[in-house]
């Protein structure tokens, strides 16, 4: 019992972790477009747009990580669509450390689609959650 317990607080601190990088790439998302709506200049755009790239290509890191280690089940159609996301965070990535500020809003871009996505593909797995577990919120809390 214990080490299921343990199992499940370790799968929440993990989720914790994810949603936070979440509010994270949503804030350093709003500096970059900020920097790029205000006419900042290219060095803060740069700028935000490397700190939120580095942000990105972490969290994606941790949710595969978070899936492999939970045996997350992941359709094929998503982890080819995984590995487009994470190339063109690559390709984003190397554009600017050559100071390309269109790197930074094809950036923009990127994460403006992903959030509105991600956050749908959540807001419906807690709903199918809620379905499956009815009365019971720890529950629905602990398998999200």
């Amino acid at each position: 019992m214990i080490s299921r317990d343990n199992r499940f607080q370790k799968r929440q601190d993990d989720l914790e972790i994810l949603d936070h990088e979440h509010s994270e790439i949503h804030r350093q998302y709003i500096q970059l477009d900020d920097a790029i709506l205000h006419g900042f200049g290219s060095a803060r755009i740069l700028e935000a747009a490397r700190a939120l790239v580095h942000t990105m290509g972490l969290h994606f890191t941790h949710e595969q990580q978070f899936q492999e280690t939970n045996s997350v089940p992941v359709l094929e159609k998503q982890r080819t669509a995984g590995s487009r996301l994470m190339a063109e965070i690559v390709a984003i990535e190397e554009g600017l450390k050559q100071g390309e500020v269109y790197a930074a809003l094809r950036l923009r871009g990127l994460c403006k689609g992903w959030m509105q996505e991600h956050m749908y593909v959540e807001m419906v797995e807690l709903g199918f959650a809620a379905l499956i577990y009815g009365s019971e919120p720890d529950r629905i809390q602990a398998q999200m």
